[in-house]
């Protein structure tokens, strides 16, 4: 076969339910729309289609053939668009699953930078905290947090939810700074508490390796945005990601405190279904996501000393 062009005709055939409809997409007669159609199952020595005055449907071979040709079309407009990313503007819509945390607090805020980079891309976001079903869903790409289960999709790690102690100025002014884990005792804590009931364990990079702390919180929260909110309100301190405090403390609404240590926190992904090509609308969202997680997400190189005993939970080799 020379080319695709019978092939894209057969599928645009298909799509549009009949030769007309499909000529007049094409820029083609309906006869020779029927011909290109007559001259592909000539060459395949198969029937692809029944055609009758008033209906035309896909025979048996015609069916199994129509869906390889449309992931081989699918293929190759992406092997074009990947080709082209650093000389083109991608276009077309973007479908992307990422958590509700995440996506509330770290990207949705920043997405008009996206959006002006960007402008021929029409975003679609999937929120839930419920891991997305990429091929189910029919998502182009999905941001994951800590460990990777699905072995089905191909991951790229574009950065870690570090973590930081943060607190609001007005706080601070009350109660003061803490300036070592051991003082973290003394000050009012709020804490998230996963669906278990379980609290958070505050995790630090120490000299020692790192260590998960219990911590006895003033006030519990099963809803990571809300513990945001809190701690702006000034009742409490707080461990999060750097990069979902960031807004905030961009605004001075927020400010870090214990500087000199640092938490590694969760490995963050981009996943994507196993192609051989990525669109340049995944390229594109890719790097964007990469920048955005080095600007926002920033720690300081722990120096702090060994973690005190009564507080040191355990040693961990490697980030939860």
């Amino acid at each position: 076969m020379e080319d695709f062009s019978a092939i894209s005709t057969f599928v645009r055939v298909v799509e549009a339910k009949s030769f007309a409809a499909a000529a007049n997409k094409l820029g083609m007669t309906p006869s020779g729309v029927s011909r290109a159609v007559s001259r592909l199952e000539a060459q395949l020595g198969a029937r692809l289609l029944f055609r009758s005055t008033r209906s035309l449907r896909l025979t048996d071979d015609g069916a199994s053939f129509h869906a390889r040709c449309k992931e081989i079309l699918a293929d190759l407009a992406e092997a074009t668009e990947a080709l082209n990313f650093a000389n083109s503007k991608p276009t077309g819509k973007l479908r992307v699953g990422i958590s509700l945390s995440v996506g509330r607090a770290a990207v949705i805020p920043r997405l008009s930078e996206f959006e002006q980079r960007y402008p021929d891309i029409r975003l679609e976001l999937s929120m839930s905290d419920s891991p997305a079903d990429l091929n189910g869903e029919g998502l182009d790409c999905a941001i994951r947090v800590g460990q990777l289960e699905d072995s089905s999709l191909i991951a790229r790690k574009i950065g870690y939810l570090s973590n930081v102690v943060c607190a609001s100025p007005e706080y601070l002014r009350k109660h003061g700074a803490p300036r070592s884990i051991e003082d973290l005792k003394d000050h009012r804590c709020i804490n998230y508490v996963y669906p278990n009931g379980r609290p958070r364990q505050w995790q630090f990079d120490t000299p020692g390796g790192q260590v998960s702390v219990d911590i006895d919180a003033h006030m519990l929260i099963n809803d990571g945005e809300s513990v945001l909110q809190a701690v702006a309100a000034g009742l409490g301190l707080t461990q999060m990601p750097r990069m979902m405090a960031a807004c905030l403390l961009d605004k001075g609404m927020l400010e870090l405190v214990m500087t000199d240590t640092r938490s590694t926190g969760k490995p963050v992904w981009i996943v994507y279904p196993q192609k051989r090509h990525l669109s340049a609308r995944v390229q594109a969202f890719i790097e964007w996501v990469r920048e955005l997680f080095e600007r926002t997400n920033q720690c300081t190189v722990a120096t702090s000393k060994a973690v005190p005993k009564p507080l040191r939970q355990e040693a961990l080799v490697e980030a939860a």
